[in-house]
């Protein structure tokens, strides 16, 4: 499969350039297409015009789409995406990237490899690194592939091909946009602006039983520069580029251990390939203590909430924190119980923080150490050039 690169720019010249330099330095097969599209009514409209029809590209046909009016970010992707249903596949690229040597390589042959399955919803290209809902690592379980499966639209460069595509532009023609809590998401998404489209995406993925496909080292790393989700740059998002590789193992979804849902919890059934110890139960996973009590639907839970009659209980030790269960780590941290019997409202959250930073990497610090960290802020801002 020969997918044609899609950078889709707005209002950012400079960002534009330094994804395109990028670009231009990555391996390709011949004869790939380059497709610019760039949003209207940004004050540096011209600019990013300039830079892009003054860009060489190598490795096949360019072309430069400029759009006349703001279509705005969900609308502007959107119109990127449907240029599968003329390319056949893409990788889509948003112009706060910048992508490895070997992107196109990964790309290229995960698109080909899951585009017989109807389960698979897209291909990410950058490792998410964090839970999004505590901001603390997150550590897909080890299996025999280069990729994880996740029920989470991760947009730090994706690839699709005609079919994926066009079966959620088929899903979102009748959608209800809103998030609401019988969608199986964090509460969190009903919280995003109307110009992110990662809700919707990710319900599109929890209703229908579908996942993205992304790597466990990243051909992707966005900038986070201010735009239209950041008042200002953050490094957050930065991740070591996966330049040399040139093949890539992927696992059927089917096969795999490393599939997790929309609260980045793994699959029950994927937990209970690498231990009997559970498979009695009908439960839920819950092993970052982040679901509601709306979200664990299940008769049981694993999980490091607090609860009154632990059926089954283990440490939090080793990582990821599956394989303290698998493991059976000795402990109190996790338990199996009763979903009637977990434990709800402000006391059972501090035990949740706790457990979480008692399981982090973070020191305990002193109030002279805070103080000197925030003293250290503060000089690092003044001295600023």
């Amino acid at each position: 499969m020969k997918p044609a690169v899609v950078v889709a720019a707005y209002n950012r010249p400079e960002s534009l350039r330094r994804l395109l330099a990028s670009l231009q330095a990555a391996d390709y097969p011949p004869g790939v297409d380059l497709v610019i599209s760039i949003d209207g009514g940004g004050d540096h409209s011209r600019a990013v015009h300039e830079v892009a029809t003054s860009f060489a590209w190598p490795a096949g046909n360019r072309q430069v789409i400029p759009h006349d009016r703001r279509l705005g970010l969900i609308d502007h992707l959107f119109a990127c995406g449907d240029l599968t249903q003329s390319a056949g596949s893409i990788i889509l690229l948003e112009d706060d990237l910048i992508v490895s040597r070997a992107f196109y390589r990964y790309a290229a042959q995960a698109l080909d490899f899951y585009r017989d399955d109807p389960a698979v919803a897209g291909i990410s290209l950058n490792r998410l690194w964090f839970n999004g809902y505590t901001h603390r690592p997150f550590e897909p379980y080890p299996d025999d592939g280069d990729v994880f499966f996740l029920q989470a639209a991760w947009f730090q460069g994706q690839a699709y091909t005609r079919e994926q595509w066009a079966a959620f532009r088929s899903w979102e023609k009748t959608a209800d946009r809103q998030v609401r809590p019988e969608d199986g998401l964090h509460p969190s998404f009903a919280r995003f602006p109307p110009t992110d489209w990662f809700p919707l995406k990710t319900k599109y993925l929890a209703q229908t039983g579908r996942c993205y496909v992304l790597p466990r080292e990243s051909l992707t790393v966005n900038f986070g520069e201010s735009g239209t989700h950041f008042a200002r740059p953050t490094p957050f998002f930065q991740v070591p580029l996966q330049h040399f590789r040139r093949e890539f193992r992927f696992l059927p979804l089917s096969r795999a251990i490393a599939v997790y849902d929309a609260y980045q919890e793994m699959l029950p059934d994927r937990l209970n390939r690498l231990t009997d110890r559970l498979a009695a139960f009908d439960y839920t996973v819950d092993l970052n203590g982040t679901r509601p009590p709306a979200g664990l639907r299940a008769p049981y839970a694993l999980t490091i909430r607090p609860c009154r009659r632990p059926l089954q209980a283990f440490g939090l030790v080793m990582r990821p924190r599956e394989a303290n269960v698998v493991w059976g780590v000795p402990g109190l941290d996790i338990s199996l119980a009763r979903t009637d019997d977990l434990m709800t409202g402000r006391r059972a959250e501090w035990v949740i923080a706790w457990r979480q930073r008692d399981y982090g990497r973070e020191e305990r610090q002193g109030r002279r150490e805070r103080l000197r960290q925030l003293a250290g802020r503060w000089l690092t801002r003044w001295f600023r050039p």
